[in-house]
């Protein structure tokens, strides 16, 4: 995928475990969604990184 180049490590690790997740194991989403928060949370990530990591859980986690 092609990411902001701002991005952390870490960031980008949540982003492709949510695309390798899938649609299909909504429990999984569910869990990285907390532990995305999580991190934000405890400053490990930014407001921008949290909000691409959640847009892509919710594009997932409720497809339309």
């Amino acid at each position: 995928m092609n990411y902001d180049k701002r991005f952390s490590d870490k960031a980008i690790n949540y982003l492709e475990r949510v695309k390798k997740t899938g649609i299909e194991n909504r429990q999984e989403l569910d869990e990285l969604s907390r532990q995305a928060y999580s991190d934000y949370r405890g400053g490990m990530l930014s407001e921008k990184e949290y909000g691409s990591i959640y847009a892509h859980l919710m594009e997932y986690r409720y497809p339309r």
